[in-house]
């Protein structure tokens, strides 16, 4: 199909050269955790391997999570890396491949590149991609944790991980008026969201109430 056909194709389908995306696709061994300011949602039952960016800049943040055998014995351990930030530039269509530079085999590159990961990514035409990685220092903990407790130090790093992963200047809040990273507003649509006010009124509550509500939470579950 040559330029011209291209183009008409386009128009013809309602799209524009600016709406077309691409997929940020990782490795079983990563997990997204932010896009753009807004967390990435996962389980433990399926891995999210792919997402969906338009053209532009973007920052997205990701964690390193692995079980690498141990050079004796049957035993495999654990190897998680602290978040980091990829920095990318988006200009075509297609598919983003984000991999660890140098395959990780063992135990020791498994340590090595939690601490400090390298990556390359790679464009399904060939062409050169435009990316930086920049470190975090946050730490992982238990489900029991985040639920039964108030918001932890890591907690609230989280959220500025995520924070940071926000395009430059997009909410920002008022010099004179701070607010909690992990601040809910309810402002138009967001009340009629069930998510946005169980947030919200989490944030209103005690410790004592909030603590009652997990319970009745978790029996009803």
């Amino acid at each position: 199909m040559n330029k011209a056909s291209l183009m008409a194709a386009l128009i013809a389908g309602g799209l524009s050269l600016n709406s077309l995306a691409a997929d940020l696709n990782i490795p079983l061994s990563m997990e997204f955790i932010a896009v753009n300011g807004q967390e990435v949602k996962s389980n433990f039952f399926s891995h999210k391997d792919e997402i969906e960016l338009e053209k532009g800049k973007h920052t997205v943040a990701l964690v390193y999570k692995d079980l690498i055998e141990e050079p004796y014995g049957d035993g495999h351990q654990r190897v998680n890396s602290d978040p980091f930030l990829l920095h990318i530039t988006i200009d075509a269509d297609g598919v983003y491949k984000l991999r660890p530079q140098t395959p990780i085999r063992d135990l020791k590159q498994a340590k090595a590149f939690a601490q400090a990961p390298k990556v390359s990514v790679t464009h399904s035409d060939g062409h050169q991609v435009q990316y930086s990685i920049e470190m975090t220092s946050i730490h992982e903990e238990s489900i029991i944790d985040s639920l039964t407790k108030e918001l932890t130090p890591e907690q609230k790093h989280k959220q500025e991980v995520i924070a940071a992963t926000a395009p430059k200047g997009s909410a920002a809040a008022s010099a004179d008026t701070p607010t909690d990273a992990n601040e809910v507003q309810l402002q138009g649509d967001a009340k009629l969201n069930p998510e946005a006010m169980l947030k919200y009124w989490w944030q209103q509550a005690d410790e004592q109430t909030r603590k009652e509500f997990m319970t009745w939470a978790i029996s009803n579950m």
